[in-house]
């Protein structure tokens, strides 16, 4: 009863179309009724177990949270919701997604972490509105190929997967300003990665990285930058180019030395070096304390 009334405020009020079911311990939605004028809806935290199939009649839906529920299973109609801007599916059983996903062109946020999924299907390369895409704590082994065909994608989250290779078509993500990749198991990067010159945050902490190619140096907007527990064992002078760099994490890795170009990064705030190999401090470390670096070593 009470959830019938709290339907019936949310959608009489003419500015609130957006319905919170939050909370509620809810196994199914049956009984409530769901104005078809919502352009919100959020099922979160409760104990859904299926898709509830009355959602496909809500043709004006713009934003769609179903995360931290226990459904293993999104049915074809969800392909009807083709207002959707922001759908979360997060933090549930999921190990496929349909095809019909494809359907959802005005798509910007798209959540789908913590569940079991090894891949996303090939039409989900019709999300060309797609800004932020978070896949992680999944079982990938490759980032899905459809990913690259997103053209618009400005955040892509892929971090505690178990991806072993970065494919080259990850350079055509020309709008890619952050991408997390911690705590997966690739050990080099493609030349291709230097295509991403909007780039801002990189975060490849976690991995089985040797080196950082050559093409690093064109990530000139680049201002994180997190390397931590890899197995670098040197770092390229070219470093000095990430002109716009402020942090630079290297903790946990094999270094014995620094470029001496590392002191040309003027806007650089913060350098975290513990745990290397270090026997002595690299003189280029007091350069970098005047400009007002904050140094762990």
């Amino acid at each position: 009863m009470l959830l019938h009334q709290r339907t019936n405020s949310s959608s009489s009020q003419s500015n609130t179309r957006f319905l919170n079911l939050d909370n509620q311990q809810l196994e199914r939605l049956d009984g409530i009724e769901l104005n078809a004028s919502l352009t919100g809806l959020s099922v979160y935290n409760n104990q859904l177990s299926s898709y509830p199939e009355q959602i496909g009649m809500l043709s004006e839906l713009q934003v769609l949270n179903i995360s931290c529920n226990q459904m293993a299973k999104i049915p074809d109609s969800i392909g009807q919701l083709r207002a959707l801007e922001m759908l979360d599916l997060g933090h549930n059983r999921l190990s496929e997604l349909p095809d019909t996903m494809g359907r959802l062109t005005q798509l910007i946020y798209l959540y789908l972490s913590n569940n079991s999924l090894t891949d996303i299907p090939a039409t989900f390369s019709a999300l060309r509105n797609l800004r932020y895409l978070n896949i992680t704590d999944n079982h990938l082994t490759a980032i899905p190929e459809a990913v690259f065909a997103m053209s618009a994608l400005e955040e892509l989250r892929l971090y505690n997967n178990k991806i072993s290779v970065l494919a080259e078509k990850i350079g055509d993500l020309k709008n890619l300003q952050e991408l997390h990749l911690m705590n997966n198991h690739f050990s080099q990067f493609p030349d291709s990665i230097g295509q991403l010159t909007q780039l801002r945050v990189l975060d490849i902490s976690g991995n089985r990285i040797k080196s950082i190619p050559d093409s690093f140096a064109q990530l000139n907007h680049l201002q994180d930058l997190n390397f931590r527990f890899n197995n670098l064992s040197e770092v390229p002078g070219t470093i000095a180019a990430l002109t716009h760099l402020q942090t630079l994490d290297l903790r946990a890795n094999n270094l014995t030395s620094l470029p001496e170009s590392i002191q040309e990064l003027k806007n650089l705030k913060r350098l975290d070096l513990r745990w290397n190999s270090f026997t002595t401090y690299p003189e280029q470390l007091a350069s970098l304390v005047k400009q007002g670096c904050l140094i762990h070593i």
